[in-house]
């Protein structure tokens, strides 16, 4: 019994901290199940046995196999045509939302997001319309399109790995299909017809470059024969403590936009600095520089031939969360000027260089052309810009999608585990070299990896010590005078709830061993209760913390905290209404 309380602890903790969300979610999850190893409930072994779970592996396979999609540019001609789409709001709402739901049930949830993304930006600006109609409805689409297939999100591979744990058997891979597309259906009508005009106007980042053209965040300085920094590098003027950004150099006939730490000051160059007043006193004063011509700065002044101004958008598992621009020198390491900083549609307007960044703030930054691929990937960017294209190569095209459909076909008959099919198939894609191994490892949430990892052992522990059967019990004693249907409803709301607090792919490795404990004491069949938490789990339709999606559109659509339940609340009913039913229909109990 001491070792159930103390799982209940860890469990409480975990929960709690996930809720809290301060915290990196990956290392709250390995820190609980170390706690329990140390605790003496789990064995070592039972941690690496996490890892090497045939659902990780299937997550990781999945994530490269969807890379290697686009990078062939299968969703091009959707977007393309997307773009070229006319119509009211409903038709393009409905239209969006689809095409990105379609993606989302064979590829990554956030994957089929950073494809979309754009595109809504830019049929918002196109229809004089603000972003945050379509943002949030897209991010949901691409929840609704992730219940469709036993691929389309961790929580479906997690509930059927459990299934075969338990069962003998795993949910094959169209399983979800008749539950999952009757929902989605649904939602897209409601987010095209209704949810959209549940939602407050809000102006977000989309518009954040017009800002740019403040002039008391940029200025002119000239660089005169005796100044401290003639002769010397740009690294030498960071060295000297002051607050500013020098995002251009202009020497002569020439412009220098975006210049590395290694370039030489000349006396004579005229620099564009980004700088508020106080500190543009400061660096003029110390660096011996003079005010140049006093102007606007126009926005073509600060970019280049080789120079892009891109907005991207900060993720969840990115290394930039917790830190600051001055504190990652990110000129030096990525050759990147952090122009401005927005956060839930408002700009910042302190210094930009001191202001930790979140998850779901988006950066106005300058960069060089040959760099944005590499430091979009490396750091978990994701861009508001159509600046990755991908145009389809037919040969590659047909040579990716042949591989991705053989793994489909090996899911499909049984001819091996979801796991081996796809990492089969990633394999395949860089021996063929359709995808790099830089590309693919890359492409992997490795935040998601560690997280699903860490709470697997979680959930062995609950079922081991008898917390899933106390916990089970506890719920039929709730529902002992109810119909298990309605016991059925319960363990998905609950399952609902929790998803919007922490993880989803927590919640289903957690809620799972409760869902079956529950059926087995009720004696009736399993797969319903085990569907239910399937569908609970991708419900995370409350708060922007419940899911990736939900956070990447919060900073370009300007939404605040309350906006996700305004149009969330009424979709999670939704869901609830006929999710119960077409589960009960298709899986009796």
């Amino acid at each position: 019994m001491s070792s159930q309380y103390l799982v209940f602890g860890v469990l409480t903790a975990t929960l709690g901290l996930l809720a809290w969300g301060r915290l990196r979610y990956d290392l709250v999850a390995l820190s609980s199940v170390t706690l329990l190893v140390l605790g003496g409930v789990l064995e070592p072994r039972d941690v690496f046995h996490g890892f090497g779970n045939d659902a990780v592996l299937s997550v990781i396979a999945i994530m490269v196999v969807g890379r290697a999609i686009r990078l062939a540019g299968a969703t091009e001609p959707f977007a393309a045509l997307l773009l070229r789409f006319g119509g009211g709001m409903m038709g393009q709402s409905l239209s969006l939302t689809a095409a990105a739901a379609l993606f989302s049930s064979f590829m990554n949830n956030t994957g089929a997001l950073t494809v979309f993304l754009p595109v809504a930006v830019h049929i918002a600006r196109s229809a004089h319309r603000l972003a945050s109609s379509l943002l949030m409805p897209l991010a949901f689409a691409t929840l609704l399109g992730g219940l469709i297939t036993l691929i389309g999100t961790p929580p479906n591979i997690l509930v059927s790995a459990y299934r075969e744990e338990t069962l003998g058997t795993p949910f094959a891979l169209f399983d979800y299909t008749p539950v999952g597309l009757g929902i989605a259906l649904v939602g897209l009508a409601f987010l095209a017809t209704v949810g959209w005009r549940l939602l407050p106007p809000r102006r977000g980042s989309v518009s954040l470059d017009r800002s740019l053209r403040m002039r008391q965040y940029f200025a002119e300085v000239r660089v005169p024969q005796d100044s401290l920094l003639a002769g010397h590098t740009l690294r030498e003027l960071e060295d000297l403590g002051v607050d500013s950004n020098v995002v251009g150099v202009i020497r002569g006939n020439q412009r220098i936009a975006a210049p590395l730490s290694s370039e030489p000051i000349e006396a004579g160059d005229l620099l564009l600095v980004e700088a508020d007043a106080e500190q543009l006193d400061r660096l003029i004063a110390r660096a011996g520089l003079e005010l140049g011509e006093d102007r606007i700065i126009a926005q073509e002044e600060i970019g280049g031939p080789d120079v892009a101004l891109a907005k991207l958008v900060v993720s969840r598992g990115s290394p930039l969360v917790g830190r600051t621009p001055k504190g990652l020198r990110m000129r030096w390491r990525y050759g990147m000027n952090v122009l401005a900083i927005s956060r839930q549609g408002a700009r910042i307007v302190r210094r930009i260089s001191a202001v930790r960044i979140r998850a779901g703030d988006v950066l106005f930054v300058q960069i060089r052309e040959e760099a944005i691929g590499e430091v979009i990937e490396s750091l978990h960017l994701h861009t508001l810009e159509d600046t990755e294209h991908h145009r389809p190569n037919l040969r590659r095209l047909a040579a990716t999608m042949a591989i991705f459909f053989g793994a489909m076909v090996g899911v499909a008959t049984g001819a091996a585990s979801l796991g081996i099919c796809f990492l089969a198939a990633a394999l395949l894609l860089m021996m063929f070299n359709l995808v790099s191994v830089h590309e693919a490892t890359t492409s992997v949430d490795w935040s998601i990896v560690i997280l699903l990892g860490s709470t697997i052992p979680l959930g062995v522990a609950l079922e081991r010590t008898g917390g899933a059967t106390t916990i089970a019990t506890g719920l039929m004693h709730l529902a002992r005078d109810v119909h298990p249907v309605w016991a059925l409803t319960f363990l998905m709301v609950v399952t609902m709830l929790l998803s919007n607090m922490m993880n989803n792919a927590a919640t289903a490795v957690l809620m799972a061993p409760i869902a079956y404990r529950l059926s087995q004491s009720m004696g009736v069949n399993a797969d319903p209760f085990l569907m239910a938490v399937a569908v609970g789990a991708s419900a995370c339709f409350l708060t922007p913390i419940g899911h990736q999606c939900n956070i990447l559109v919060m900073g370009p659509g300007g939404y605040r905290f309350s906006d996700y339940a305004r149009l969330g609340a009424p979709l999670s009913v939704l869901v609830l209404v006929v999710g119960v039913p077409l589960i009960v229909w298709f899986w009796p109990l």
